[in-house]
This record gives C-alpha cells, structure tokens and sequence, in this order.
C-alpha cells in the first residue's frame, strides 16, 4: 500500500510542477555535488527517484559516453521525464520501486540519489537492490536534506502526507555498512546561493517561514558516500 500511496502522490506532485520546483530549489547542491564525483567517459549510472529527469540528464551530461539510467515510482513523473528528454543525450526513464529494481545485476558504474531515498519503505531491501545492480567497487552518492540533524524538517511527513524515515547521519552510515557497502562517509553540502532576502522569501509546504528556512538551509543536505566492495 506504501508504493501506492507515493506513487499517487508523487502522481499529483508532476501535476502540478513540482519537478520544476525541485530543480529550482536543490539544483545548486546536485551540481556541487556532481562536480566532486570524477564520473568517467563511458560509465553507467543510475539515478534513484529520478522524478522528472532533470538529474538524470545532467548525469547523463557529465562525461562522454556516459548513459543514466533514471527509475522512479511516479508513471507520471516518468512521463514527464521522457516530455523533457533531450536525444543528444543518452539518457532513459523507467517506473520501478527502490526495492525491486528491473535492471540487470552488476550493469551500474555508480547510482545517484537526490532527496528520495527517504521514501523507501523498506531501506533495507532497498540498498541490497543497490547492491546487486552495482558492479564491484562502484559508486552510490546519496543526498538528502530530511534526517534528524536537521532538526526544522520534522514536520515534513505531516505536511506532505508521504511516510519519510527519519535517520540521524549516524544512522545511515550504519544502514549502509549493514548492507555491506564500505568507504562509507558523510558530508553537509549548504547551498552556496546563500538564504535570500527576507523580503522576497515565499512560504510553502515544508519552509512555512523565515525562521524555518534559514535554520534548515545552515544546516545543509547531508551527502551519503560508500561503495560496493571490489573482488579480491
């Protein structure tokens, strides 16, 4: 029922735009992020909760040769995706869950997940599919701006009506290693944009006010690194 329940809301989310707003609001910290991954010529990447694409195509962007792969839980925001597809670039979009991956075993040189990886109902079958699509010593880079340091996105579930799973960066590092990722390390990525004027800030769902926002923003995305083990 929970992969229901984000796929009709993610559903109504590409509705009404909201790709574009998450593309507006997190595109500095992607391409900070994005900047220090040293992607290759020729690799294959998967981007996890690719939402309307618009990361799945900068990875796609990134180097020569590379292909990205995006998979989402929203046909809607998939739809959506493929709208926005460019063809100079090698870049395709599929509706699948975080759990059950339709996707080869040890096809990805490396997965990319932006602000959804929170949403898996089960975390933990979700990083054994990661496991199993990664070749031996790739690569997953994780950001994500709802865990538990960041303390003004408690309320974000309510206000949305998604369940989210709320983990300190402890935590996930644990979650991680758990599933037998190694080199596994945290960061905070702030957006280098600053705050903004006060006077031109507008409230929404998850930033209802100046206070909110500004505490929120200092605290940062935190940024997951580990990887799949090489063979001996």
């Amino acid at each position: 029922m929970t992969h229901e329940i984000l796929a009709e809301t993610f559903d109504r989310w590409a509705a009404a735009g909201r790709g574009a707003e998450m593309e507006a609001e997190h595109g500095d910290v992607a391409r900070q992020v994005l900047g220090k991954l040293k992607i290759r010529p020729g690799e294959q990447i998967l981007d996890l909760g690719c939402g309307t694409g618009w990361t799945t195509r900068l990875l796609a962007k990134s180097a020569a040769g590379t292909q990205a792969t995006g998979v989402d839980i929203s046909p809607a925001m998939v739809a959506e995706a493929e709208r926005q597809h460019s063809n100079t670039i090698r870049a395709r979009y599929v509706v699948g869950s975080f759990e059950h991956l339709d996707l080869p075993e040890g096809r990805f040189h490396r997965v990319f997940s932006l602000e959804a990886l929170y949403y898996a109902p089960d975390l933990a079958a979700a990083l054994a599919e990661l496991q199993r699509v990664l070749r031996p010593g790739g690569a997953v880079d994780v950001v994500i701006e709802y865990y538990a340091e960041n303390t003004r996105t408690e309320f974000w579930p309510q206000k949305t009506g998604v369940p989210m799973l709320r983990l300190s960066e402890a935590q996930w590092r644990e979650a991680f290693e758990r599933a037998g990722f190694v080199s596994v390390s945290t960061e905070r990525i702030v957006d280098s944009r600053g705050l903004g004027e006060h006077a031109s800030f507008t409230p929404s769902e998850c930033y209802p006010d100046w206070d909110t926002w500004c505490a929120v923003h200092r605290s940062g995305f935190l940024w997951i690194h580990a990887e799949k083990p090489r063979l001996s």
